[in-house]
């Protein structure tokens, strides 16, 4: 059986290699450090890890079986040619939390006027006259998958009352307060302190947060996007953000064709928006976490057990 790993931004550790190599003496791992050196090893590989060259490689591909992303998005692989191939495809959710403590730093920061304070220190001013905002009370979490999930627990440790907007209402989450669907979620709007964005990417969510959205929203109010960029008007939250309609906003993302942001974009010099270049994911352990979780999966998959985090194909979402 082979293996073929493509892991990006960085490549597998040697040891991570060699744990993966002793769960099976037949098994051939190959780390390909090329696209070049990717398709020449993707027309033996039953296995891909990682997906840094998959659409290159899955033309020149015939025997595979399994695909496991490295990321919790899938939504920039190709899981329609996937789907149709029979292909299974596996996503890693474990930085989630991670995630969800970075949301959660960007709308304590907006709330405190921390970037004001790091202007003033750069300045050498001592003002204590500060864009403070009013306390949140209310939570809304557009999008109720593992980041959403995951950002529900600390909010209400914080003293929120926290609303989930989920597809459909199809289950209890015991760690939201209350629970809306695509119906019913703007209601939710006008009372809602603190908004955040952690929406997959699909043809239902691209501008779901529009203008009418974020006019919705008390004037006090923060957005903090780290799901997809694709799922907020950026041209209206720029008119919303430079007329004082908002506390402030802050993006981890922006749509895939800004990314990386250019230096004269108008993101950049829009009053009270703070942004982070899609880093809430990363960590010093984020390596390791993703390598053990990996490790586990090839072990599930040799052993013919179920894989975890299976995509399923993708549906009209919330």
């Amino acid at each position: 059986m082979h293996v073929l790993l493509m892991y990006t931004p960085d490549p597998p550790s040697a040891a991570h290699v060699g744990r993966l190599r002793a769960l099976d003496p037949q098994l051939r791992v190959t780390v390909a450090s090329s696209e070049a050196e990717a398709r020449a090893a993707g027309g033996t590989a039953e296995i891909i890890l990682g997906q840094r060259y998959l659409r290159q490689v899955l033309p020149q591909a015939p025997h595979l079986r399994w695909v496991q992303s490295t990321s919790g998005g899938t939504d920039h692989l190709p899981e329609s040619v996937l789907a149709t191939r029979g292909i299974v495809l596996t996503r890693f959710t474990g930085a989630s939390e991670l995630v969800a403590r970075h949301a959660l730093a960007l709308a304590w920061a907006l709330t405190r006027g921390l970037p004001t304070l790091a202007r003033q220190h750069e300045a050498a001013t001592w003002a204590k006259t500060l864009p403070l905002l009013p306390s949140p009370a209310r939570a809304l979490i557009l999008g109720t998958g593992p980041i959403g999930r995951a950002l529900a627990p600390p909010l209400r440790a914080h003293g929120l009352h926290v609303t989930g907007v989920k597809r459909r209402l199809d289950g209890a989450l015991p760690d939201f307060d209350a629970l809306l669907d695509r119906s019913t979620w703007r209601t939710a709007l006008s009372s809602a302190d603190w908004c955040f964005l952690t929406l997959p990417h699909t043809p239902d969510t691209v501008n779901m947060i529009d203008e009418a959205a974020l006019r919705a929203l008390p004037p006090h109010a923060v957005v903090v996007n780290v799901g997809r960029g694709e799922t907020l008007d950026l041209a209206a939250l720029i008119r919303v953000l430079e007329e004082g309609r908002l506390g402030g906003a802050a993006l981890d993302v922006v749509p895939h064709a800004l990314d990386p942001l250019p230096p004269d974009h108008p993101l950049w010099t829009t009053p009270r928006l703070l942004i982070s270049p899609h880093v809430a994911g990363h960590d010093p352990t984020r390596g390791p976490m993703v390598e053990a979780f990996v490790e586990a999966q090839v072990a599930r998959y040799l052993a013919g057990e179920p894989l975890h985090n299976v995509v399923a194909p993708r549906a009209p979402a919330v």
